[in-house]
């Protein structure tokens, strides 16, 4: 099973073709013959090394793990799917990533893709949607009414978080640059602050979800009502003592949060996507090639795109 990944952890020039041993499908999976594979920061840094502590994987290793394509083979208890069929997917994290030509999935992770979507945007939904889902649905119990701070506006799961807040009824108000205010206002932000030209949110928060970490995070607490939630997926909650005190004194309920994939939320995915509650927001794309891989993590080590960066496989070429 080929793919694009590394066979030793370093920068953008370790990215390679990558030959795993193919495996039988299991009689709850299913093979997917890859057409995009969506790009996420958890990619490099990976193949930076910077995680194998908390995901020890050894190389090699093909990247990615969000995806779209079509089936080419099902196992023999599988009955919601057949060849041919066109599919989105986030699989579970193993060495058998999506920049690859095929990968065996678990059915209960895959979910049809909506007609109205190309492959392009429906790879770009999954890692965010199900990031987001977990994190305003499951963690914070976001509901209507409530107002929701959200740190990184314009980024992959940002993006998508503007969209799924204000499906469930929330007050949103985020944080980006100056230069993607309107980016932000068109996604459905009801409120837009540029934090490069130091300007403040405006009264309290019932719901905190940051994408940034770091200082961004730590200044937001302030901004916060007491017993309010505080969701982390860039390591912000309670990241020094400092903030931890500040956390206890407001009595927020702080979570550092790494999605799992699950069939509810994949199916929640879907059904925001069906409601048109949620639409895919491409950065841009390039071709599912070693030059075209090296080049999209280039551009996500900038932490400045707008949207999803997604790599595209045309007909069923070899990777290369």
């Amino acid at each position: 099973m080929k793919g694009i990944g590394i066979n030793e952890y370093g920068d953008h020039r370790a990215l390679t073709v990558v030959d795993l041993p193919d495996r039988e499908v299991g009689a709850n999976e299913v093979r997917i013959s890859l057409r995009a594979s969506g790009v996420n920061p958890i990619d490099w840094k990976l193949r930076e090394g910077y995680l194998k502590e908390g995901l020890p994987f050894d190389p090699p290793l093909v990247l990615g793990w969000d995806g779209a394509g079509v089936i080419k083979e099902v196992g023999k208890s599988v009955d919601t799917f057949q060849v041919g069929d066109a599919v989105f997917f986030r699989p579970e994290l193993t060495e058998y990533g999506t920049y690859a030509e095929e990968i065996i999935v678990e059915e209960a992770l895959v979910q049809p893709k909506h007609k109205d979507l190309s492959f392009v945007e429906a790879a770009s939904l999954p890692l965010v949607g199900l990031t987001v889902i977990e994190a305003l649905m499951e963690i914070a119990a976001l509901t209507s009414g409530q107002r929701l701070l959200l740190l990184g506006g314009s980024g992959g799961v940002g993006t998508i978080a503007v969209q799924i807040a204000k499906a469930l009824g929330a007050h949103v108000t985020t944080t980006v640059s100056e230069k993607n205010r309107e980016f932000a206002k068109a996604r459905g932000a009801d409120t837009v602050i540029a934090y490069d030209i130091n300007e403040k949110p405006e009264g309290e928060f019932d719901v905190l979800f940051d994408t940034v970490g770091g200082s961004a995070y730590a200044g937001a607490i302030p901004f916060l009502k007491t017993g309010a939630s505080a969701v982390s997926i860039a390591g912000g909650a309670s990241q020094n003592d400092d903030v931890s005190n500040n956390e206890e004194k407001k009595q927020i309920k702080t979570n550092n949060m790494f999605m799992q994939p699950t069939k509810k939320k994949m199916a929640q995915l879907r059904t925001f996507v069906d409601q048109k509650q949620v639409s895919p927001v491409i950065s841009h794309t390039h071709p599912m090639t070693v030059d075209g891989a090296k080049q999209a993590h280039l551009d996500s080590e900038t932490i400045r795109t707008r949207g999803k960066i997604v790599l595209e496989r045309e007909n069923e070429e070899e990777i290369k």
